[in-house]
C-alpha cells in the first residue's frame, strides 16, 4: 500500500512538472493531482527537491530494468539486432517522458553549476548505460561487425552520439521518430560518416 502511494505520487509529480515546469511546480499541485493532503506528501518526501530526485532515480531504475530485459530477450541474436534493441529501449523511454525531460533539461542547462549530488546521479546513470552497451562489444567483435582497435571506447562513443541526439531534441522540444533515430545512430556508428565507395 505504501509503495503504491509512493508510485502514484511520483507519477503525479511527473505529470505536473511536465505541465508547469520544475521551478513552478509546488507540492500542493502534486498533492491535488494525487488526491491527498500536502502533509501526506511530506510523509514520503522531505521536500520538493527530494521528490524530484526520487522521480529521477525511479526513471533511471525503470530504464535499466528495461535494458536488462532487452539484453536477456535478445541473447543469441546478431550484434546489430541487439544494439538496435538497446537503442530502441533508450529512445522509447526518452519519448515516453519527453515533455518532462525537456523541461528538466532546460532548467539544468540554465543553472550555472550543478550540485555534486546531481553530478553523481548523472555519472551513475552514464556508467550503467555504458556498461549495458559495452556488454555487446564481445559479440560485435566476434561477428566482425566491430574493429578491435579502440573497442573499449565504442560504448562511450555510441553513448555520446545518443546523448547529443537526445539533447538536441530536448532543447528543440521536438522529438524525432524512434525508428529514424535508430537508423541514423546505427548507420553513423557502424558505417561512419565517410561516403560509401562506388
Amino acid at each position: 500500500m505504501k509503495e503504491e502511494a509512493r508510485v502514484a505520487i511520483l507519477e503525479a509529480a511527473e505529470q505536473v512538472i511536465a505541465e508547469q515546469g520544475p521551478s513552478a511546480t509546488r507540492m500542493e499541485d502534486i498533492a491535488t493531482r494525487v488526491g491527498v493532503s500536502v502533509g501526506t506528501l511530506y510523509n514520503y518526501f522531505e521536500d520538493r527537491q527530494r521528490l524530484l530526485q526520487a522521480l529521477l532515480d525511479a526513471q533511471a531504475q525503470q530504464l535499466m530494468a528495461v535494458l536488462d530485459a532487452e539484453l536477456e530477450r535478445s541473447q543469441g541474436a546478431p550484434y546489430r539486432t541487439r544494439l538496435h534493441g538497446l537503442l530502441r529501449s533508450i529512445l522509447e523511454h526518452a519519448q515516453k517522458h519527453f515533455r518532462f525531460l525537456s523541461l528538466l533539461w532546460e532548467e539544468r542547462v540554465l543553472r550555472v553549476a550543478a550540485s555534486s549530488e546531481e553530478l553523481d546521479r548523472h555519472q551513475r546513470l552514464l556508467s550503467a548505460l555504458t556498461e549495458r552497451i559495452g556488454s555487446l562489444n564481445p559479440e560485435g567483435l566476434a561477428q566482425g561487425v566491430l574493429r578491435p582497435e579502440d573497442a573499449s571506447h565504442y560504448p562511450t562513443l555510441l553513448l555520446g552520439m545518443l546523448q547529443s541526439s537526445l539533447h538536441r531534441q530536448l532543447l528543440d522540444r521536438q522529438p524525432t521518430p524512434v525508428d529514424e533515430q535508430i537508423a541514423l545512430l546505427l548507420r553513423c556508428f557502424l558505417e561512419g560518416a565517410s561516403p560509401r565507395p562506388g
